[in-house]
């Protein structure tokens, strides 16, 4: 059974943010199926911070195809489109 993108990036998080605060996770795919682009909620991390998560995963096998913090919309209609956060899209190994 393969490991999720998101279930990966939850231990990756873990692992380099020792005191990380348990939040919400929401996940999509994204270009046209092949990756996945996992929120953390109200999680804003440093460059260095984001630079060793994506390290851990890529060596998972996971290739990145970009992170960025999503700030929240005013009319967006499901929770995750409104709520700001650290998004990073990853290709399916």
């Amino acid at each position: 059974m393969k490991n999720s993108v998101t279930s990966e990036l939850r231990k990756s998080i873990s692992k380099v943010v020792k005191d990380f605060e348990p939040t919400r996770f929401y996940s999509d795919s994204r270009k046209k199926g092949l990756a996945v682009g996992v929120k953390v909620c109200y999680a804003e991390f440093t460059d260095p911070i984001k630079q060793e998560i994506v390290e851990d995963m890529e060596s998972k096998g996971f290739r990145l195809d970009y992170v960025r913090y999503n700030q929240s919309k005013e009319n967006g209609s499901y929770y995750f489109s409104t709520t700001p956060g650290t998004r990073f899209c990853f290709y399916r190994k």
